[in-house]
């Protein structure tokens, strides 16, 4: 009686652990997938030549490579000789030993203490913050910023859909007190310099802010799947799952390139698979009255499997529509 039953189940278990371990392969075959976004491409939605071009992109896909505000040669070799770029980390770093010292945030998360100046999110991927950067990298990075001020500018007088920018006044000039160039109601709440060492791993999907803001990248090196672009889920800026905007595409752009997406859009960093750094500068605006990230730790958990959840059904659909 219990070789009968025994032989009925077997077979049954053995087809649930196949099919397990087909989906289970499966998920991560579609969600390994590196489908560039290429800023050469003329033919991509997301490539613009000019700030009115961008606005409209960061609209409807929530991403845009702007060519016509790309960095000089001049300048980005000036940034990355700046003192701050001096001690950037070119491979894994052994976390210091620090007695009686409470180390903040959850288990894992931040290996290196938070006075250290490069700050380590994830493994392989260091980030110094503006506190962290002297008087003579802050001002370098604030020429590029007037630089790329007219494209933030435009984004915070567009109006989302969700609410006016009416009471959005903006003004071009610079302050006399922190000269940091200004929009009233809206402050820059991030500078960083951050690099991705070889041998990185990819981040979590997630947002870096639930409000409307602008992010900006600008890699210092040329941008490939190889050596971990920032890979974005076009479309997710808006309150619908973007499965016909094809999906997770990773950032292909050459040294210099300004790479703007809007806030909300669901990304995440990628891993290192090259043998040398991929170094980027970050700056991030948001309006003052909604600050990052927005949420909490369920809602950023929320976030990374939603991330995962479209990737997947995006890639599933591709692959339907368009096989190799």
């Amino acid at each position: 009686m219990a070789a009968s039953s025994s032989s009925r189940i077997l077979p049954k278990l053995t087809i649930a652990v196949s099919a397990t371990g087909g989906t289970i392969f499966a998920c991560h075959h579609f969600e390994s997938q590196r489908r560039i976004l290429d800023a050469k491409s003329d033919d991509d939605d997301c490539t613009a030549s000019s700030t009115a071009g961008a606005l409209s992109s960061l609209q409807k896909s929530g991403v845009a490579i702007v060519n016509n505000l790309r960095l000089t040669p001049t300048i980005l070799n000036e940034v990355k000789h700046m003192p701050a770029a001096d001690s950037m980390p070119t491979q894994m770093l052994k976390p210091k030993k620090q007695q009686q010292q409470r180390r903040r945030g959850p288990p894992g998360s931040n290996m290196i203490p938070q006075d250290e100046p490069w700050r380590l999110s994830a493994y392989g991927r260091y980030h110094r913050l503006e506190n962290h950067l002297g008087e003579v990298d802050i001002q370098l990075l604030e020429q590029i910023e007037q630089q790329i001020f007219p494209l933030v500018e435009g984004f915070f007088q567009q109006d989302d859909g969700d609410r006016s920018d009416e009471s959005v006044s903006a003004t071009s000039t610079l302050s006399n007190t922190n000269k940091k160039t200004t929009l009233d109601g809206i402050y820059r709440s991030e500078l960083q310099l951050m690099t991705a060492v070889p041998g990185s791993t990819n981040q979590s999907w997630h947002k870096d802010n639930r409000s409307r803001g602008l992010s900006i990248i600008i890699p210092l090196v040329d941008f490939t799947a190889e050596n971990g672009g920032t890979q974005l889920l076009l479309g997710s800026h808006i309150n619908t799952w973007p499965l016909t905007n094809g999906g997770a595409r990773v950032i292909h752009a050459p040294a210099g390139s300004i790479v703007a997406y809007d806030s909300r859009t669901i990304h995440r960093g990628l891993g290192n698979e090259t043998s040398v750094g991929r170094p980027a500068l970050i700056f991030c605006y948001d309006r003052i009255e909604t600050p990052p990230p927005g949420c909490g730790t369920l809602g950023s958990v929320g976030t990374s499997y939603q991330g995962r959840l479209i990737d997947i059904l995006t890639g599933v659909r591709n692959a339907i529509i368009s096989p190799e």
